[in-house]
């Protein structure tokens, strides 16, 4: 068990004030009865670590009796001894040594356990079950709260960013309730997501958890991961949440408020700036020098910000510089010998950075954890949660909203005449101060309402030593409701010669208001035989079977009404009912599956896993319905072998290694039925006039569609050394993903009418490499420290892509997709700049055309003849550039603790993977709008009015529209940017408070206040930085999306 060296509570605990109130409000779990024995005395005392810290749930028993006790959350512990016979206590927990003390005249015993640094006990959840750390073969990576913690964040996953070798967490924005971050587990893709033992939901569902009620996540990366069946080739996150104990109720309350802004924003030209550079592209259209749109007077009174041409800054219209967020859990837990619980509540509101306030995100959360043992053997459980979910934004939504900040000319204004009460049309009404306010466009509202059960009752069979039996029931509930409305509204220009006020009508007739519902209910019915003894102390033998069934329904409906002549009011019914727009579906699926696990290990040095699931899916014809994948791992802990027993400073040595084989339901569900598809593109007339709708052919009846198999391969080495202070693990791994469904590529003839179906005919393959290691040690008694730092690199390969021909080996060598990696991009290499006349005259035809060639200036891009034939064209890309998946991504992380203070930094980042920017950024004056304010440092005339005058040197080419540069936006490596960066993720720094004093009277065991940080600092290409290298956009969305963010966190956390 890991050593809390950071979040340290009191040993000394005086009775709370609390305890009378407590003891009523839980009087039913609470209720227990204690036997009363004559002739005893009782013994008390505390059970601390080397550190001081209390040790919850340590044993404390009567040596060669059955007398025994448990300490309380504080470490606390009382136990009645006879008078006469065995005086000896004996004192154990997980992870450090066992003490005994012979028991004198003393009644009060405080003991302080030393760490057993080269234990391997700690207990960690695997599939469908759990396992001891020392006999794990396969590749598990396990985070427990107090890690998880060290991140302030909304989000889970980001709470986990950087710490996991081989996961890798990117964040797509920073919108109130936005739980999009890109999750992928070795390059594999999405994983599945396993809560308390039920597969639950997918990522957001994930994300949105109330960390608070976490008590470890297990992470499967290997073939371990075949257990869970479907899907689970990308991986399995398996999240345990925190279950009650046997002591007294204790309380905790743990407070954040947040500061957020944006990490960065791009910037655009100001008014100054554009009006330059608008007047360059008049001078540099093709054929003769133009006519400059502003004179030298109007560009001094645009440099000046004189009154009325003040540059307007439309990114600070709408942007707030920052927003406030909140968030409050409160939880209790304790219990009796027989029952305990795990009690929670959580509140999370989140403002937005959009000046209108229109925008925000609210949560509230609830988790009951119950336990109980019903009779002798018999245990029962009750896991119980809610979320309320309530997000609101803006109509048009933020790409309109953020790209009519880009876009819109600093020359323009938000208001005709400058008058609030009238917006004006900007740029074909890309108003985006009109586009945030609800009142004028719109809304968007989202409620979601989630509910999650689990029922459980476990029995051990005395008849049979180590045999249990397990059934589990679970249901969960999703409602999702979403209303949107588009008003119409107006925009208006000023006639000065009348001051009026003239109306352009926007959304005029198509104005509309929606409704979208969608419920969901899934039931999973699990049954178990868990079978686990050790045979003459060297045979240790566990088994686990399974039978599990999952059924999910959902059902959405959607209907749209349109406001033709004019609004009314935001409800369904005042819309007119002619042309709504509805749509509703039903959807079903169910799977049924056995599940098998072998372990077994000699002395705990010889380690074998043996498991599989049989499975079915409804997508295949029934011969191909049902499949069997089975995984297989060994393991040797050659540090318990005689020989390498002795050596004092290696302290553990393992060598592991799996093999599976994981089921993945792809290729489109029913080829195997034949029929004909409704619709075909039109519709027919047959009789009077009226439209009768075609039907069209599918593709041919194939029921030889099956599994897409995902077979995985790992070898892994674990190490530790200085009694486990220092650990290192390495591990490599590859993953064939074979029978991905493809159609041939053969050629049918017209008059057939249909296609072809799928096969299982593609196939790819993933390699990487993980590397972690750590370091703990204390300085002296009162400074702890924790160093730790994770790596991986993972590519994937396209093993065999159906259909490929080529003509030539020219067209192979370009062209071939099999057996090459998938991440690479071609393009043309950049070589500078053109400085004179005479390069450009000497140069490569643009594409063969000495008209691209002639409408070239100094300045413009000159991309290398890779073929040297003369022209830049097709024939010159070149395989330059990594594709927009890191390949690469690592963490670092620092604890570090004095007295009462401490601080935690994390470091976080990616490598290997590129940026392409097109349109707003990308092009100058894309939409006839504004540019980036990088392009004012171009080349540009002396006298800005004279073409003949002489050049001036900038970083980008002459100012001109799209239309007039001959090949300035390739892709190359001028416009496609390495993205790797490295992130200052989380700084936070504390101190905790304990105090008799706040003891004695409020109660309270431990008071930790905190500052921290989020998203801190980046270190990246100064191009890409501004666009947060971390998010994952299109090129055409990139800089127009809501951005990431920082956040500034106080903190107070209180245990009482």
């Amino acid at each position: 068990m890991k050593k809390n060296i950071l979040y340290q509570t009191r040993v000394d605990k005086q009775k709370n004030p609390f305890v009378a109130l407590l003891r009523l409000l839980f009087l039913i779990i609470l209720f227990g009865t204690q036997g009363a024995l004559a002739q005893n005395r009782v013994i008390s005392g505390a059970v601390v670590d080397e550190n001081g810290v209390p040790l919850p749930g340590a044993s404390v028993l009567l040596e060669n009796t059955s007398t025994g006790t448990v300490t309380d959350f504080d470490g606390n512990y009382s136990i009645k001894i006879p008078e006469t016979g065995s005086q000896t206590l004996t004192f154990s927990y997980i992870g450090y040594l066992t003490k005994s003390i012979a028991v004198q005249n003393q009644s009060t015993i405080n003991v302080a356990l030393e760490s057993d640094i080269s234990a391997l006990d700690e207990v960690v959840v695997v599939g469908y079950g759990t396992q001891k750390k020392e006999s794990l073969t396969a590749s598990v990576a396990v985070i427990d709260n107090q890690e998880i913690q060290t991140t302030t964040n909304v989000s889970v996953a980001q709470k986990l960013s950087g710490k996991i070798a081989g996961v890798q967490i990117r964040q797509q924005s920073g919108q109130p309730g936005s739980f999009d971050n890109d999750i992928n587990i070795r390059g594999f893709g999405a994983p599945i997501y396993v809560i308390d033992g039920i597969r639950r939901g997918g990522s957001a569902d994930f994300q949105q958890l109330n960390a608070d009620d976490i008590e470890s996540i297990s992470i499967l990366k290997d073939a371990a991961a075949a257990i869970y069946g479907l899907g689970a080739a990308n991986g399995v996150i398996l999240v345990t949440t925190k279950k009650g104990s046997k002591t007294k109720p204790t309380f905790n309350y743990n407070s954040v408020l947040s500061v957020v802004r944006p990490t960065d924003v791009p910037k655009m030209a100001n008014a100054a700036q554009y009006t330059q550079m608008w007047n360059d592209t008049q001078l540099f259209i093709p054929g003769g020098a133009g006519t400059p749109f502003y004179s030298p007077e109007e560009l001094e009174l645009w440099r000046t910000g004189a009154p009325g041409y003040e540059s307007t800054d439309w990114t600070d219209l709408v942007l707030k510089k920052q927003a406030f967020t909140q968030q409050h859990n409160f939880s209790a837990t304790g219990g009796s010998e027989k029952t305990n619980y795990f009690i929670s509540f959580g509140y999370v509101n989140e403002d937005g950075l959009i000046r209108s306030n229109d925008m925000g995100y609210k949560r509230y959360n609830f988790r009951t954890n119950l336990t109980t043992e019903f009779a002798k053997n018999l245990t029962g459980s009750v896991l119980v949660s809610g979320r309320w979910d309530k997000n609101w934004q803006p109509g048009t939504g933020f790409f309109n909203i953020f790209k009519g900040t880009r876009v819109t000319l600093p020359t323009e204004r938000p208001y005709a005449n400058n008058n609030p009460a009238y917006l004006a049309p900007v740029l074909s009404g890309l108003n985006p101060v009109a586009f945030m306010e609800k009142d004028v466009t719109g809304y968007s509202r989202s409620n979601t309402k989630r509910f999650t059960s689990t029922f459980s009752l476990e029995y051990d069979a005395p008849f049979v030593q180590g045999l249990s039996f397990k059934a589990v029931a679970a249901y969960d509930a999703n409602i999702f409701q979403n209303k949107s409305l588009s008003l119409p509204y107006n925009l208006y220009t000023y006639d000065e010669d009348t001051d009026k006020y003239n109306p352009l009508k926007q959304n005029d007739g198509t104005s509309n208001i929606s409704n979208r519902n969608s419920n969901s209910d899934a039931l999973t019915l699990q049954g178990y035989i868990n079978y686990k003894r050790t045979f003459n102390d060297v045979h240790n033998i566990g088994a686990t079977a399974v039978i599990e069934k999952n059924t999910w329904e959902n059902r959405e409906s959607f209907i749209r009404r349109y406001y033709r002549k004019f609004y009314t009011k935001d409800q369904i019914r005042f819309a007119d009912v002619l042309d709504p727009d509805t749509d509703g579906i039903e959807n079903q699926s169910a799977d049924f599956s056995y599940i098998g696990r072998f372990n077994y290990d000699y002395k705990g040095k010889y380690l074998l896993e043996l498991a599989g699931r049989y499975m079915g899916s409804y997508r295949y014809a029934p011969e191909n319905r049902y499949g069997f994948f089975p995984t297989a791992s060994l393991g040797w802990r050659a540090s318990e072998e005689s020989f390498l027993k002795d050596v004092s400073w290696l302290s553990n040595l393992k060598f592991r290694g799996s093999y599976g084989v994981i089921g993945m339901p792809e290729g489109n569900p029913f080829q195997y039925v034949e029929g004909f598809s409704i619709g075909s593109g039109g519709s027919y007339e047959f009789v009077d006039g009226e439209l009768t709708e075609g039907i069209s052919t599918p593709p041919i009846a194939n029921g030889n569609l099956s599994w897409m198999e995902a077979t995985t391969k790992n070898i892994a080495v674990d190490m530790g050394f200085l009694q486990n202070r220092i650990n290192f693990t390495a591990e490599v791994y590859e993953r064939l993903l074979d029978g991905i469904p493809a159609k041939r590529s053969i050629a049918l003839p017209n008059t057939y009418g249909g296609e072809l179906p799928q096969e299982n005919l593609n196939s790819e393959v993933t390699q990487g490499l993980e590397l972690s290691i750590s370091y703990r040690d204390k300085i002296g008694e009162d400074f702890n420290f924790a160093v730790s730092g994770n790596f991986a690199h993972a590519r994937t390969k396209r093993k065999y892509v159906e259909g490929e021909a080529f003509t030539n080996s020219y067209s192979r060598w370009r062209n071939q997709r099999s057996d090459r990696w998938n991440d690479v991009f071609w393009g043309y290499n950049y070589i500078g700049q053109f400085q004179n006349e005479d390069q450009i005259a000497n140069a490569p035809l643009q594409n063969g055309d000495r008209s691209n060639s002639e409408r070239e200036l100094p300045g413009d891009f000159a991309y290398e003849d890779w073929n040297e034939d003369g022209v830049i064209n097709g024939l010159d890309e070149q395989p330059l550039f990594y594709s927009g998946k890191p390949k690469m991504f690592y963490g670092f992380t620092l604890d570090l603790e004095y007295k009462g203070w401490y601080a935690n930094l994390l470091l976080q980042g990616a490598a290997n993977y590129t940026v392409r920017f097109r349109e707003v950024y990308a092009e100058m004056f894309a939409f006839r709008g504004n540019t980036p304010a990088y392009f004012y440092d171009r080349w540009r005339k002396e006298d800005p009015y004279d073409i003949d005058s002489a050049w001036i040197p900038g970083k980008w080419p002459a100012s001109r529209t799209i239309g007039d540069v001959g090949g300035m936006y390739r892709e190359s490596s001028r416009w496609r940017r390495d993205a790797s960066y490295l992130r200052l993720k989380s700084l936070e720094i504390g101190y905790n408070l304990k105090s008799q004093s706040l003891e004695r009277t409020l109660g309270i065991t431990n008071l930790r206040i905190y500052g921290s940080g989020f998203n801190l600092y980046t270190w990246a290409d100064d191009f890409v930085k501004p666009f947060d290298p971390e998010k994952i956009e299109g090129a055409y969305s990139a800089g127009l999306t809501y951005p990431v963010t920082s956040t500034f966190n106080l903190g107070l956390n209180v245990n009482f």
